[in-house]
């Protein structure tokens, strides 16, 4: 079994600095501790049409968890072990949710 500490997570500042710019209408939002939230909104519900959460992961021996959200509800979750593979990750996932939309220019 591992061991699990903070110092298995990403930087905090570091994933903040690397993760891209909300495109679309995905708007992005920084919380204290290295969260990063994405959310696309939903002029139909009180909830997001989706939303993606970027944190390092203290809990795991991996580097960076993501958690999706699609409407209400949960949309699953991975983790990564580098910030450089979260960020990929990232961009894809953003990206798809605006093809899928049909909202797949820049801001």
């Amino acid at each position: 079994m591992s061991t699990t500490s903070v110092e298995t997570a990403a930087n905090p500042q570091a994933l903040v600095d690397r993760l891209p710019a909300a495109p679309g209408d995905w708007e992005r939002n920084e919380e204290p501790g290295g969260i990063v939230e994405y959310r696309l909104s939903d002029e139909e519900s009180p909830c997001t049409a989706a939303k993606v959460a970027v944190r390092p992961d203290i809990l795991s021996d991996t580097a960076v968890r993501l958690v999706r959200k699609r409407g209400c509800g949960d949309a699953g979750s991975d983790t990564f072990d580098s910030i450089a593979a979260a960020t990929d990750a990232v961009s894809r996932e953003l990206r798809h949710v605006l093809a899928a939309v049909g909202d797949d220019q820049p801001r």
